[in-house]
């Protein structure tokens, strides 16, 4: 991939932007987020008096102590260890909805961004970029607010009440279990700032992995024509080396990190027991203190490591939410621009894709209203090119492309598309019902309106398999030309004023191709039509049932 191609890709938030889209999802529902704080805060605060009074057991029974006294403090410790239970269940059971709402908005928030991209902005940053982005990275940040993330909160809070329990025991111990601290917040700094570098790179090698083979895949027939198989391969072992190298530097950095935590739980335990051990010969601790503090250390190591091992799943989880909170930081330009009717034209149009070089030369092009224009020419004259122009998807580098007296591209999308529609030889069909996958177009449209677009565009085949028949892989696989018929079926669904098809009936096989074209004219009449075609054969059909039509062909690059 060219930089200019990694250049193209959505951005990525920094790490001031990171925390503030976190601190937007737990706002939203700040009132469940700091009940999930209390429940959790209050269930450590039982679970640590567990060691202290065991440890006022061991001295009482020491001084003297009845089996009453003794009894009555045992029952304290079942009754803290049943709300311990109690407390923590409920704080899970929150924290798990909590959870899901702040993923269901993520979710919802992350696709209506999408959807809110400049269209051109979307093609440049690629299938695999926005796949990843709205789908793998969007259940990783799920994932942490849902599971990883409450147990990293409670681990944490179990720790600070562990600490401070530990002073409260005996404050020399407590100072003495502190001397490990920093070294291990220093190694997870450490560890935190390589991790995050190499868990941003990986999800950046995952973007262009399915990229490179979301291209290849859709692209077979091309890459089989022009004998690129052995280009595409090498492309695709490439990628895949370099994702694995990502997955090997984390596994790297994680165990480095793992070692160093394992013997720093094994050397404040031994600090602490011989710290213990000469205050107790020496006469400056009771017994019980000892093992109360003993046992809080102890207590310390299991939430301590469940902190640090979820450090990569946060790690994990920031990297993915850096890029998605990235696609907010795309700038979409202002569109408030209104019409006045729908003459549209191109005037003295110049256009190239990026930096490359012009593809379009000058072109004036003005449709009559109700007029059927055909653009006809080989591939890479620029026909398509026109169709985006008219579409108001790319802006000209010079020149004006307008509608109703307004630059097309200034005009707001829902405005737009109720008056231009662009029908390409990409289509797209839901897995949903075909009355689902039609009334896209218009929710408000009846069964008879449905029916009737479909009839006006042949697909009797649909007519015959009913409005409730489910579409997609997993139940009718439909043919590139059925798909087709569904697309320019939203046409007429649809009505635009305007109707710009780019090769809309290339997929559907010459016997029927005429027919749709006859029928698809006839549903069309009134309206301004631009036909894009390869062939000059098309222009054949290009006269509507009012006789009026005209093709128009440009000279350019083959």
């Amino acid at each position: 991939m060219s930089a200019t191609d990694t250049r193209a890709r959505l951005p990525i938030a920094n790490p001031a932007q990171v925390r503030r889209a976190f601190l937007d999802l737990l706002a939203a529902d700040k009132g469940p987020a700091a009940q999930v704080l209390v429940m959790y805060t209050l269930a450590a605060g039982f679970s640590v008096a567990i060691p202290v009074l065991l440890g006022r057991v061991v001295d009482g029974i020491g001084a003297g102590w009845g089996a009453a006294d003794v009894n009555l403090v045992c029952g304290v410790i079942l009754g803290c260890v049943a709300l311990q239970f109690v407390l923590s269940r409920l704080g899970r059971l929150a924290g798990y909805r909590f959870g899901e709402r702040a993923a269901a908005r993520l979710r919802e928030d992350v696709v209506a961004r999408v959807l809110g991209l400049p269209l051109d902005r979307v093609e440049q940053a690629g299938r695999g970029d926005l796949g990843t982005r709205t789908a793998a990275d969007v259940n990783i940040v799920a994932d942490l607010l849902r599971d990883n993330g409450p147990t990293i909160v409670t681990s944490l809070i179990e720790v600070l009440v562990l600490y401070i329990a530990l002073f409260v025991v005996d404050p020399l111990l407590g100072l003495v279990a502190l001397l490990t601290l920093p070294p291990l917040l220093l190694a997870a700094r450490r560890y935190l700032r390589q991790a995050n570098r190499v868990f941003t790179q990986q999800r950046a090698a995952m973007s262009e992995a399915a990229e490179t083979l979301a291209a290849s895949g859709s692209g077979a027939r091309t890459v089989a024509a022009l004998a690129m198989q052995e280009e595409r391969r090498g492309l695709g072992y490439a990628r895949a080396e370099t994702l694995f190298g990502r997955f090997k530097r984390l596994i790297r950095l994680q165990v480095e990190f793992f070692f160093f935590l394992l013997w720093f739980n094994r050397i404040q335990l031994l600090l602490t027991v011989v710290a213990a051990a000469f205050w107790y010969f020496q006469g400056a601790l009771s017994i019980g203190t000892a093992v109360a503090a003993i046992t809080v250390v102890v207590r310390i190591a299991n939430p301590t490591n469940g902190v640090m091992i979820h450090l990569s799943d946060f790690q994990q989880g920031a990297a993915a939410l850096a890029r998605i909170a990235g696609v907010r930081l795309v700038e979409s330009p202002s569109r408030e621009a209104v019409p006045d009717g729908n003459d549209l034209r191109l005037d003295a149009v110049t256009f190239g894709y990026g930096d490359g070089p012009d593809v379009l030369h000058g072109l004036s092009l003005h449709p009559r209203e109700s007029e059927r224009l055909v653009v006809v020419g080989p591939s890479g004259a620029g026909k398509s090119t026109i169709a985006r122009l008219l579409a108001g998807i790319d802006r000209p580098r010079t020149g004006t492309a307008t509608l109703g007296g307004v630059p097309v591209c200034d005009i707001a999308v829902e405005n737009l598309r109720r008056r231009v529609v662009l029908v390409t030889q990409e289509h797209y069909v839901f897995t949903a019902t075909l009355r689902e996958n039609l009334i896209l177009a218009a929710p408000d449209a009846d069964d008879a309106r449905l029916v009737d677009a479909l009839r006006r565009v042949d697909a009797g085949w649909a007519v015959a398999a009913g409005l409730d028949a489910m579409l997609g892989p997993e139940h009718r696989q439909l043919t590139t030309a059925e798909a087709q018929q569904i697309a320019l079926a939203r046409v007429v669904i649809a009505d635009p004023p305007i109707v710009i098809l780019d090769e809309a009936t290339a997929g559907i096989d010459p016997a029927s191709a005429g027919n749709v074209e006859v029928a698809l004219a006839a549903a069309l009449a009134g309206r301004t039509v631009i036909a894009i075609a390869h062939q000059l054969q098309a222009a054949a059909s290009a006269p509507d049932r009012g006789g009026r039509g005209r093709s128009h062909r440009r000279a350019g690059p083959a």
